[in-house]
């Protein structure tokens, strides 16, 4: 498609996390294509009350203005907005429209939807204010932040937005169908959502399954939402398959207690991306045991795509359905350690199944979840909104 110059609006958070990462990919790709890219930055002004936070996110003047200016200052043919909870607030979409500026959002997690941004509350699911015109339950059970105040704020924030976001936000892009079903029941068009998946970089040529090892791979944040619990549990069960530890968190000194009384536990605390991607390649199975929805499946599953490596995943539709669907993971009951063990077992003792799943999953990244797909799934969107060709 031709050039066309971008906008990138994005509230910084005081920890980096997926959504900066996401937001530089794109920045990277579109750049590399021939796309003019601009980055306007909300950065946090040091330690802010939760409440001054979810305050900003009703209707942040000082945001308003700046992306006004910025608007004036820079020609441009998309408006993409990664995050503008807290700090940009929605009203950055009624700005644009006052410019005559299509607008895009990726959908990173759920707060269009959910006070929370999770669908999380007392560490289970929870989709009390889905297709709730006012989200009453987030501010009874303080799900921003434990404040009952905020809570209030950024309730308010979507209550009085619920016009923006429904008639000035030009196209979502969430990272699964099953986060664009819970965008529909809040009342977004459905016309106005399209999937895109996250993508990662390529590893390279893929290890037979047959020359990989026998250990089963955990990668990410110990901490209770990501399974670990489940996941110590069902490895008491488990025989012959040792269990590769890499992450760090609070939960780690219970990994470590367990791993002293189980020789087939290896804790290997945090590493870098190299070591992760090196890890991922010869394992013979990369186990995600999560206990929440999560944004979309998390990036170590998507690194196991990449790398060809069979997937073990408890069944929470938005973290296992495409993986499943394609035939590259084994699903278990979520928060069932036997029902994990079972599924560990099953894959260790069929190769012929571990063989077919490693096919699949690269199958599956190839089609899904290369930096080609990404960018030509974004050019798209944009050629869409930008009417190119009409």
């Amino acid at each position: 498609m031709r050039p066309v110059r971008v906008l990138q609006a994005h509230s910084r958070h005081a920890t980096r996390g997926g959504a900066d990462a996401v937001l530089d990919s794109d920045a990277e790709l579109l750049r590399a294509a021939g796309h003019e890219v601009v980055q306007h930055l909300a950065e946090p002004a040091g330690r802010v009350a939760a409440t001054r936070e979810a305050v900003d996110a009703v209707w942040n003047r000082r945001a308003v203005a700046a992306l006004d200016r910025t608007l004036s200052e820079h020609r441009t043919d998309v408006l993409h907005v990664h995050t503008p909870f807290p700090l940009l607030s929605p009203a950055v979409f009624r700005v644009a429209r006052r410019h005559g500026v299509p607008t895009v959002t990726t959908v990173h997690g759920f707060r269009y939807s959910c006070v929370a941004g999770t669908l999380q509350r007392d560490g289970t699911p929870c989709e009390a204010c889905v297709g709730r015109r006012v989200k009453v339950a987030g501010v009874l059970h303080r799900c921003y932040h434990g404040s009952a105040p905020a809570s209030l704020a950024l309730t308010t924030s979507l209550a009085v937005h619920r016009g923006t976001l429904r008639h000035c936000v030009d196209r979502y892009l969430p990272l699964t169908e099953f986060a664009k079903h819970v965008l529909v029941r809040d009342g977004v068009p459905a016309e106005r959502v399209t999937v895109r998946p996250n993508c990662v970089a390529d590893p390279g040529p893929v290890l037979p399954a047959s020359a990989r090892s026998t250990a089963a791979l955990f990668v990410g944040r110990l901490v209770e939402e990501k399974g670990v619990r489940t996941l110590l549990t069902a490895w008491r069960t488990v025989r012959d398959v040792p269990l590769h530890v890499l992450g760090d968190g609070p939960l780690r000194p219970l990994v470590e207690a367990e791993a002293a009384v189980n020789p087939l536990i290896v804790v290997r605390g945090w590493c870098d991306e190299a070591t992760v991607r090196a890890e991922q390649a010869r394992a013979a199975m990369t186990v995600v045991p999560s206990e929440w929805y999560e944004a979309g499946p998390p990036l170590v599953l998507l690194q196991a795509l990449a790398a060809g490596t069979p997937v073990v995943c408890s069944d929470l539709e938005n973290i296992c359905a495409t993986a499943a669907a394609a035939g590259a993971a084994s699903t278990f009951r979520t928060g069932d350690p036997v029902a994990l063990a079972d599924a560990v077992r099953r894959l260790h003792e069929d190769p012929d199944l571990r063989a077919g799943r490693s096919r699949a999953a690269r199958e599956l990244y190839l089609r899904d979840h290369t930096a080609r797909a990404s960018l030509r799934s974004l050019e798209q969107v944009y050629r869409e909104l930008t009417k190119e060709g009409t």
